[in-house]
């Protein structure tokens, strides 16, 4: 990612420069984010919003809060969604890998349509169902989501 770069954020604060991937149904933005936790390295969003650190992702069943984090900053333009239904599955393009399992186990940054607005999460090949994102206090799953890649 020579033209993106990873920036850290803590109590809800987003860095200059950084890649709004999703938004809530009131319009506020969400950023590409990652954090660690559970000895992994979890995508997920983050906001000036989000109340009990600024960054949240789906886990275990839950909606798990962070205070800190790493966000996406760079040109938004040199990336793409592409869709995908159910499992992912790599075709015909490269997606980026923002995260991964303690075993290694690569997770890419996803988003999907949800309630009115845009949430961002998580998938890889080995997470059933397609996007696993936090919202609402719980960790939901979506078939249908988009998968951020290269251009």
């Amino acid at each position: 990612m020579s033209q993106h770069k990873i920036a850290p954020g803590y109590d809800s604060s987003i860095p200059p420069n950084a890649i709004q991937g999703g938004v809530e149904k009131d319009g506020k933005p969400l950023f590409i984010a990652r954090s660690f936790y559970q000895g992994s390295l979890h995508p997920g969003k983050a906001g000036q919003h989000i109340e009990d650190g600024g960054f949240s992702l789906g886990y275990g069943g839950k909606e798990v809060k962070l205070h800190e984090y790493y966000v996406l900053c760079g040109d938004g333009s040199k990336l793409r969604w592409v869709e995908q239904n159910g499992d992912f599955v790599i075709k015909d393009f490269t997606p980026i890998e923002a995260g991964h399992e303690a075993d290694g186990s690569p997770l890419y940054a996803a988003k999907t349509f949800y309630k009115g607005g845009q949430q961002l999460g998580k998938c890889g090949d080995h997470l059933k169902g397609g996007i696993h994102f936090g919202c609402g206090k719980k960790e939901r799953i979506s078939d249908t989501y988009m998968v951020l890649a290269y251009l």
